[in-house]
C-alpha cells in the first residue's frame, strides 16, 4: 500500500486530523536532515526569549550539515554507512571527549563564541573517527592526516562554504606544512578530478580495513598505500587514448584494477569476450576489485552491462552495489574536459580476509604477474 492509499484510508476511518500527523511524520522522517538544517531559524527566533535556545542553533546546525554531507559520504562509498552526529556542550573543567553510541557518534564539546569553530571542530572529529576508521589502524600518520583534512575539504565546499576560511586556518595550512601530507593531497586532488578518489581510493581502504592480519607488517602497508596513490594519480593524468599507462595494481594487500570501456569501434562491434576473458585472468590472479570505468552514454552503459551479465553468470565475480555516475575531468590534449563518467564495481566474492602464514607466502612473499588490459 502507497503512502496516499494508506492516507486516504485513515481519512475515511479515523478522520483528517490522524491523517495529518501521519503526513507530518512522513514529511519529518523524509526531510529529516533538511528540517534540522533549517530549524536554525525557528531557535533565532526564540532565542530573544530563551538564551540557551542559541546552544540548540548551534548544535542543529552542525548535527544537520554534517549529518547530510555523512548521507552523501554513502552514495560515493559502496560499503559506508552513514553515521549521525550528536552534539553535546561540557562545562568548563570537563574533558572533550568522543563515543559511539546507539550507531551515532556523540561529540562532547565546550561551545565556542566563534560559531565556524564550533562547526570545524565537530565536522574533523566526525571525519577522524567515521572516514576509513579501521584502515586508519594500519596507516601512517601522514596518511591519515592527509586523509581528513582533504575530506574535511570537500565536506566544506560542499555543506558551510562560508566556513572554509576557519577550516583552512585551524586544520589545513598547519599540516600542509608537513612535506609528506602536502603532497599527498595534491595527490588526492588530482585523483578526485576524475572522480576516483571517494569510489575507488578510499573504497580500497575501506577493504583493506576490514582485512585481518595474523603478523601484521606496517611498513609494507603504508608503502602499498603510498603505491597505490601513486597508481591512482598516473591514471588520473592518463590522456584519453593512453594505452601504455598501467590500469591494474597487485599489491600484498590492495589488489585491485581499473577497467576502460569508451572505445566506440570496439562497443560497435559488439564483442564482449575480449573483456570477460580479460576479467576473469585478473580474477585467476587474485585481483579482487575491478572498477569499470567508461562515459556514461546510454550506449556504454548497455555494452557494460552485458560484460557484467557475462562475468556474473560465469560466477566469476559479482557486482558490488550500484553504479555511479559522476563528472570527471579528464585530459585531451593536456588540458581537462568534464564528462559524465560512469563506475562500476566488480568483487571476488572469495576475496580474501584474514592473512594467514600460506596466504603470505603465496602472494605477498612471491606474487604473481598480472595481464594488462589491451
Amino acid at each position: 500500500m502507497t503512502w496516499g492509499e494508506i492516507i486516504v484510508a485513515v481519512i475515511k476511518y479515523g478522520g483528517i486530523s490522524i491523517a495529518a500527523i501521519l503526513v507530518g511524520i512522513f514529511i519529518a522522517l523524509r526531510y529529516q536532515n533538511e528540517i534540522q538544517k533549517y530549524s536554525v531559524w525557528f531557535w533565532k527566533f526564540i532565542r530573544f526569549f530563551w538564551k540557551k535556545a542559541e546552544k540548540k542553533i548551534v548544535s542543529n546546525d552542525i548535527e544537520g550539515r554534517v549529518n547530510s554531507f555523512s548521507k552523501s559520504l554513502s552514495k560515493e562509498m559502496v560499503n559506508f554507512d552513514p553515521v549521525g552526529v550528536e552534539v553535546q556542550w561540557i562545562e568548563e573543567g570537563e574533558t572533550p571527549a568522543h563515543f559511539f553510541a546507539d550507531a551515532r557518534l556523540v561529540v562532547r564539546m565546550r561551545k565556542h563564541t566563534s560559531q565556524n569553530k564550533n562547526f570545524v571542530y565537530a565536522s574533523m572529529v566526525f571525519i577522524s573517527a567515521c572516514v576509513v576508521p579501521k584502515a586508519k589502524k594500519y596507516i601512517s600518520k601522514s596518511q591519515r592526516e592527509s586523509l581528513d583534512i582533504f575530506v574535511g575539504k570537500k565536506l566544506f565546499e560542499k555543506e558551510k562554504p562560508m566556513v572554509a576560511q576557519q577550516f583552512f586556518d585551524d586544520y589545513f595550512s598547519p599540516k600542509m606544512e608537513k612535506e609528506k601530507v602536502a603532497e599527498l593531497v595534491e595527490k588526492y586532488n588530482l585523483i578526485d578530478k576524475v572522480a576516483l578518489f571517494f569510489p575507488v581510493l578510499v573504497q580500497e581502504l575501506t577493504f583493506l580495513g576490514e582485512k585481518v592480519f595474523w603478523r601484521k607488517r606496517e611498513a609494507q602497508i603504508m608503502t602499498e598505500v603510498n603505491r597505490l596513490v601513486d597508481f591512482l594519480q598516473d591514471y588520473a593524468n592518463r590522456e584519453i587514448g593512453d594505452e601504455t599507462t598501467l590500469n591494474n595494481f597487485q599489491g600484498a594487500y590492495c589488489r585491485c584494477g581499473i577497467m576502460l570501456i569508451s572505445k566506440s569501434f570496439k562497443r560497435e562491434l559488439g564483442d564482449i569476450q575480449p573483456y570477460t576473458s580479460y576479467i576473469e585472468s585478473l580474477a585467476d590472479n587474485m585481483i579482487e576489485n575491478i572498477y569499470i570505468v567508461g562515459p556514461a552514454t546510454p550506449a556504454n552503459i548497455a555494452f557494460i552491462t552485458r560484460i557484467v551479465q557475462e562475468v556474473e553468470q560465469k560466477g566469476v565475480l559479482e557486482q558490488y552495489a550500484k553504479p555511479q555516475t559522476h563528472t570527471a575531468l579528464v585530459k585531451s590534449g593536456g588540458q581537462r574536459k568534464p564528462i559524465k563518467s560512469y563506475i562500476l564495481t566488480l568483487r571476488n566474492p572469495n576475496a580474501v580476509r584474514y592473512f594467514d602464514k600460506e596466504y603470505q607466502q603465496k602472494y605477498i612473499e612471491q606474487p604473481a604477474t598480472t595481464p594488462q588490459q589491451s
